[in-house]
């Protein structure tokens, strides 16, 4: 949650208890202070985890256990009525939504990073490195189907 301190507000409504107000505040902190920094044994002692038998916990019978069919049984998965949500997404969503085809689809969740900053970063060491491999023949394609031994850069 970007900005925690101001926005993670526990409505009266939920009902939640001290010790899972407790274990959600110290899940969304400031990752050197996050339950579970040292360890996930911070995780385990925490109260809201309290009668768990970590030890025990793979032979202990699941409260649920899923009738599954095959693998695209989709039964246990709560249903929504599709039309309603995409014509609730397409007004929330606006008109760029229209407009996606589907070759902007291959770009979803893709992130540009900027290299030449990161090139441009001095690192103990990089300046010989670099120098290294530019200093290293490889051999030229044009070699591989003549058979002769030229090299390029």
């Amino acid at each position: 949650i970007v900005n925690w301190r101001t926005h993670l507000k526990f409505p009266e409504e939920a009902k939640l208890s001290p010790e899972a107000k407790d274990l959600i505040s110290k899940l969304l902190c400031n990752v050197n202070q996050r339950l579970g920094a040292n360890g996930a044994s911070e995780i385990k002692v925490h109260p809201w985890f309290n009668g768990i038998q970590w030890d025990q916990l793979y032979q202990m019978e699941a409260a649920f256990i899923p009738e599954v069919k095959d693998e695209l049984d989709t039964q246990n998965f709560e249903k929504f009525d599709e039309s309603e949500n995409n014509a609730q997404s397409s007004s929330k969503s606006g008109p760029w939504r229209k407009m996606l085809s589907s070759k902007d689809i291959n770009f979803v969740g893709y992130t540009y990073k900027n290299f030449e900053i990161v090139n441009d970063y001095q690192v103990p060491g990089m300046a010989e490195l670099k120098k290294k491999k530019s200093q290293t023949k490889r051999p030229s394609i044009k070699s591989l189907f003549e058979g002769d031994s030229e090299t390029t850069d």
